[in-house]
């Protein structure tokens, strides 16, 4: 039972060490394939930013995205009856609820406003070139295998 165990943990130990490995690999490629790309050729593949930032004599372009998705759940109602014989109800609920996927990408530009380095955070980034990192990657670039 144990090494039954240990195998199941130490596969999903390995499953979501991957994915975040993924995630970061996809990320880090799509922000170093606009390294020396001017900003508007950036704008021109993602569209305008969502703001503009002056950080400490940096220059930020920062991109948001935010999706929510709700499920409904369901409910269930149960009829009981006390030592009386008086009839009552309960109600459960179960699943459903609301949750938001967030991403943020940041391009920093020179004073030629040629990209220089770029960052990401979110819950909602893409772990493979498919969807919407190979619709964020610099489309001349190419991956190294």
């Amino acid at each position: 039972m144990k090494k039954i165990f240990f195998t199941l943990l130490l596969t999903c130990f390995t499953v979501l060490s991957t994915f975040a490995f993924g995630v970061e690999s996809t990320m880090n490629t799509v922000m170093n394939s606009w390294q020396g790309c001017h900003i508007d050729k950036v704008i021109n593949r993602w569209g305008y930013p969502t703001e503009e930032r002056n950080v400490a004599g940096h220059k930020l372009y920062v991109w948001k995205t935010e999706r929510v998705e709700s499920s409904s759940g369901y409910s269930e109602t149960k009829e009981h009856k006390d030592k009386k014989g008086n009839t009552y109800y309960t109600t459960e609920n179960y699943g459903g609820g609301t949750e938001v996927y967030r991403t943020e990408r940041i391009l920093e530009v020179n004073e030629n406003n040629i990209v220089i380095k770029g960052q990401y955070s979110g819950n909602d980034l893409p772990f493979t070139f498919m969807g919407k990192a190979k619709d964020w990657l610099n489309p001349e670039y190419n991956i190294p295998r």
